[in-house]
């Protein structure tokens, strides 16, 4: 990543995150990690009460469409204490269940995991320190940002059908599915939070 990577805290743009895992292991393939992952987007509603427009979560990666503006509000909540916030709540829990994964099973789901594990990178953190912030101005622009995130586990070859991958907003927005989380946005443009 970039080391001047700077973030725009404008009011009313919508950001598209980007968050690898360290190394990009593949810590959020278990379905433990993905619900952490869930729960620290839910911590970011219920905190800050921003809108969820879209995500999916990867085995190595987030994606997350974010709308960082309480109701009514002008002023954008900035981007980097939503940043610190999520990835330092998913980091703690995430370890929290990589233990106990760890100690019922004697091993995680991949030999470099495995290695992470044991020490073996020097450092145990599950996100890498950066990550991609990506402010959203123009709506076409988002529809696009959206497809990208509902499309990202077809191009991994992870399922053949959108509505196949349980980890993202494609259900919610196709099928009215809430069972994971349920988004924010109602489709307008601007967005009206």
């Amino acid at each position: 990543m970039p080391s001047k990577l700077r973030r725009y805290d404008e009011a009313g743009h919508i950001h598209f995150w980007t968050i690898s895992c360290y190394r990009r292991l593949a810590f959020l393939w278990h379905d433990d990690l993905k619900r952490v992952v869930i729960d620290g987007f839910k911590l970011l509603q219920r905190d800050f009460n921003v809108c969820m427009i879209a995500y999916v979560i990867m085995p190595d990666h987030i994606h997350f469409i974010i709308y960082p503006h309480a109701p009514g509000s002008d002023e954008p909540i900035p981007i980097s204490i939503l940043l610190h916030r999520f990835k330092r709540f998913v980091g703690l829990e995430g370890k929290k269940r990589l233990r106990n994964i760890w100690r019922s099973r004697g091993q995680l789901w991949s030999v470099p995991l495995n290695q992470w594990a044991t020490g073996g990178f020097g450092k145990q953190q599950i996100f890498q320190t950066r990550g991609y912030d990506f402010n959203i101005k123009r709506f076409e622009t988002l529809l696009e940002k959206i497809d990208y995130c509902h499309k990202n586990p077809i191009t991994r070859g992870l399922v053949n059908d959108a509505a196949d991958w349980r980890w993202s907003s494609f259900r919610f927005y196709e099928r009215a599915d809430r069972s994971v989380i349920a988004m924010d946005w109602d489709g307008q443009w601007p967005v009206v939070w």
